[in-house]
């Protein structure tokens, strides 16, 4: 079995480990074990040589001997880290030098292996080394970037709403619940980051869609429905252009999947869907439901409860409909939390998040639309909650709408019946 760090400093193939002894066989052995499991194993017989030579980024784990000629194991990990200053070194030492490796390891080593060492030994050090790395580095990144992405996220999210004006508030409100409900999962604070953001972005592809479609009041035909279900892939490719944030554009191309595989666009089935677009899906549409559209007032908070539940195992996950139960009461005000896991979500790195009174009133100055009355053929799905003649309220906050129907009207029965987009 390979080692698979991931992203490697070195950014090469294989972790690169520089192994620095003036033992010949140890070096070999090093080597030889090693490039088996999957690691570059390079080799230098000479302390010296390997700090003249160092370049930033090279190596992804550096193993050195403690009492070399010319230069100590203490000496060549304060030099390589004046170059790397969060490059991982493991020392290696004989029984009589346990007390320098100490040292060493108080000065910031680390791992350490005393000779002789086995094979398993060896790795297990190296793998240990790593990945304490990768989370120091991931740590790091997760600090400095996600003020930086919420910054560019929240811009571009105030860029949708220039475009269509009900989606606003609506897609802050969607991270926060989102990022929540990601907590209450269990998920560590860099996928609470993705998967807020990804709430904050999930319409984004709507630049994309021309204004005559995505303003259009009334019914979309067939083919303003397939241009409209596109903003999920034009969203996903506008950010999966950047490496920082390729995990958010998966959110975003998959945040209208269903459970039961009929969503789009590449109708995933269950936990094939990405765990962000599960969340999203759920918040997305109690958010939608509750909200005020220029073509209808907020649904009741008992009508968008029933819609949630009638639609889990179909169109929603059942554990995450009941984790958002967790995160959001009957009357759709927020829980209170674990209070460890409130103290992360209110840290300085984490967005400021609106309060349930500017939520509730984001749109009260839009003018409502007169209804607007078409044809209805028939609709894709029963609703339990919806009455005939009525829209299933879940489908309808997301792209397009369909009418509850009677059974036995047929397909092309004719009823007129306020549609929204």
């Amino acid at each position: 079995m390979t080692w698979d760090l991931r992203p490697t400093r070195s950014r090469s193939a294989r972790p690169r480990v520089l192994c620095v002894d003036d033992e010949p066989v140890i070096l070999q052995i090093l080597r030889r074990l090693l490039d088996v499991q999957g690691f570059d194993a390079i080799t230098c017989n000479d302390p010296l040589a390997a700090v003249s030579s160092f370049t930033e980024g090279a190596f992804d784990v550096v193993i050195t001997d403690i009492h070399m000629p010319g230069m100590d194991g203490l000496t060549l990990m304060r030099a390589l880290r004046q170059v790397q200053p969060e490059l991982p070194v493991v020392v290696v030492t004989g029984h009589g030098t346990v007390d320098t490796a100490i040292q060493a390891l108080r000065e910031g080593a680390t791992g350490m292996l005393v000779k002789p060492f086995t094979g398993e030994e060896l790795l297990a050090e190296v793998r240990r080394a790593l990945s304490a790395a990768q989370m120091r580095y991931e740590a790091l990144q997760y600090r400095y970037l996600s003020p930086v992405l919420d910054s560019i996220a929240l811009t571009l999210s105030t860029a949708i709403e220039a475009r269509n004006l009900e989606t606003g508030e609506h897609c802050r409100q969607l991270g926060v619940l989102s990022e929540r409900m990601a907590g209450v999962l269990g998920c560590d604070e860099s996928q609470q980051m993705t998967i807020r953001i990804g709430g904050y972005l999930h319409d984004i592809g709507k630049i994309g869609i021309a204004d005559a479609i995505l303003l259009k009041p009334g019914k979309l035909t067939e083919s303003e429905m397939a241009e409209m279900r596109r903003h999920s892939e034009i969203g996903a490719a506008i950010l999966e252009v950047h490496e920082a944030m390729s995990d958010i554009a998966q959110i975003v191309r998959h945040h209208h999947e269903r459970w039961d595989g009929r969503g789009y666009p590449d109708a995933l089935v269950g936990t094939a869907i990405p765990l962000g677009g599960r969340i999203i899906a759920v918040a997305d549409a109690f958010s939608a439901m509750t909200s005020d559209r220029i073509y209808r007032p907020r649904l009741t908070m008992d009508r968008a409860w029933a819609e949630l539940r009638a639609h889990t195992g179909s169109q929603f996950d059942p554990e995450i409909v009941a984790v958002f139960e967790q995160v959001v009461d009957e009357q759709g005000e927020l829980r209170p939390l674990d209070p460890a896991l409130e103290r992360t979500l209110s840290s300085d790195i984490h967005a400021p998040m609106s309060g349930t009174d500017e939520l509730h009133a984001r749109l009260a100055i839009l003018p409502m639309l007169d209804p607007v009355t078409v044809t209805v053929r028939v609709a894709i799905e029963d609703c339990p909650v919806a009455t005939d003649g009525e829209e299933c309220a879940v489908m309808a906050s997301g792209e397009g709408c369909e009418i509850v129907l009677a059974a036995d009207t047929g397909p092309v029965a004719a009823r007129s019946a306020r549609q929204i987009a």
